[in-house]
């Protein structure tokens, strides 16, 4: 029995040595998997245009259940020309509801709206862009802060995707490949005075201090000013783009952009052909035919049109999943282990075993009890009171290998972790 349990304990540790470096089995980050559970937090403070101080928020999508130390993130932004719109915009909520159900955390941020007097000019649009860049950088800085002191979310730091739909898309692609001492255009003279006034390159919007990179770039219908700001080492991308986008066009259009500032940008098309030029690292799905985010909004009103906004949502959503499940890192470490060796009066009895498990508790205070399988899912949770048993059941959860995880009744803290295995 001894010799059984053994072998089973090297094959559980040679399964986390290898899904920690390998796509996760069992659908993580593909096939939805989990529920979710939406928060809503203060991630920093900045000044409007108005001169009026603003608590920014975000709201943060977590799949329910999920016990993996560290997660991949996705923080967007949403649309709406930097005057209007919402974090609870329904295209992002349809977004973040589908990827938190596969395994990641999502974020979908407050960021500064408006320019003086309603008045679009190049000035004024530049820094409403601009303050969207420092609101984004001060949300990525807060799951950074998290990560380095209470790690309540649980963020790999390393796999952090920024992301937006046409304005928020403008936002995360200067976030990520602007850069003030390279261009290929001439530069506007507003731009340098402008991020002055603004408090600097990363603004002041909160979290000083900790660190603000990212892994790549999720673009629906964004553009950029240059895209010769995207050099080789620069973060991942992927992205769609309608080719009949009249709002922010897929191409850029030398007569279109004397006449307005919003089409001086090189949109999805462009930046595709930079990616492909530079053997990048990239998907970018034009639609062909397409208006603007026709995910959300179709090129026409007629009724067939309306209908295929649901197929572009969709299309939409696959591209994104397949992208990232092709380069993001399964970290299958769940959360809790490493306290696993503690002085917890709790036995655990038959490990391995073929029928039933027993736990006996001699603590003076009620435990919490989950049962987690190796995807990090919680599969079971009870209380086991002061000085008493508790009984698991193959027939319950069939055969394989299990987490076993004691934690607080009040907090919530874990005090233990154990392995428990049915074969």
């Amino acid at each position: 029995m001894k010799h059984l349990y053994l072998v089973l304990f090297i094959a559980f540790l040679s399964f986390f040595s290898l899904e920690s470096n390998a796509q996760c089995s069992n659908g993580r980050y593909y096939n939805a998997i989990f529920s979710e559970a939406v928060t809503t937090v203060a991630y920093g403070n900045a000044v409007e245009f108005d001169g009026k101080d603003t608590t920014l928020l975000v709201d943060i999508y977590q799949p329910t259940g999920d016990n993996f130390a560290r997660r991949p993130l996705m923080i967007f932004a949403f649309g709406g020309s930097f005057t209007a719109g919402v974090r609870q915009s329904p295209d992002l909520l349809q977004i973040c509801d589908y990827f938190s159900k596969r395994g990641y955390v999502c974020a979908s941020i407050d960021y500064r709206l408006g320019v003086p007097n309603g008045n679009g000019n190049d000035t004024n649009m530049f820094a409403a862009l601009y303050r969207g860049v420092q609101d984004m950088k001060a949300a990525v800085r807060f799951f950074h802060k998290d990560a380095c002191t209470g790690n309540l979310y649980r963020i790999d730091t390393n796999q952090i995707f920024i992301g937006g739909v046409s304005a928020g898309g403008f936002i995360a692609l200067d976030y990520a490949y602007m850069k003030f001492d390279f261009f290929s255009r001439p530069v506007p003279g507003f731009a340098a005075p402008i991020i002055n006034q603004l408090g600097g390159v990363d603004g002041n919007s909160g979290n000083p201090g900790y660190s603000q990179t990212i892994k790549g770039v999720i673009d629906l219908s964004g553009a950029i000013y240059d895209t010769a700001w995207i050099q080789p080492g620069d973060p991942m991308l992927v992205g769609e783009h309608g080719t009949f986008d009249s709002t922010v066009t897929c191409w850029w259009d030398s007569a279109y952009a004397a006449n307005n500032i919003r089409s001086d940008f090189f949109g999805g098309g462009d930046i595709k052909n930079r990616m492909d030029h530079l053997g990048f690292h990239d998907t970018i799905n034009l639609f062909v035919n397409a208006g603007h985010c026709p995910f959300i909004i179709p090129f026409d009103q007629s009724l067939p049109s309306i209908l295929n906004v649901t197929h572009y949502m969709d299309t939409t959503e696959w591209l994104i999943r397949d992208f990232l499940y092709q380069n993001v890192t399964c970290d299958s470490t769940i959360a809790g282990i490493e306290e696993q060796e503690s002085n917890l009066a709790v036995q655990v009895y038959p490990v391995p075993s073929n029928d039933e498990v027993v736990v006996y508790s001699h603590q003076p205070n009620q435990l919490q009890v989950s049962v987690i399988n190796l995807m990090g899912q919680v599969l079971h949770t009870q209380v086991l009171d002061a000085n008493s048993v508790l009984t698991l059941y193959k027939q319950d959860f069939s055969a394989g290998i299990y987490l076993l995880q004691f934690s607080d009744k009040g907090t919530n803290k874990t005090l233990k972790t154990d392995r428990i295995v049915f074969y």
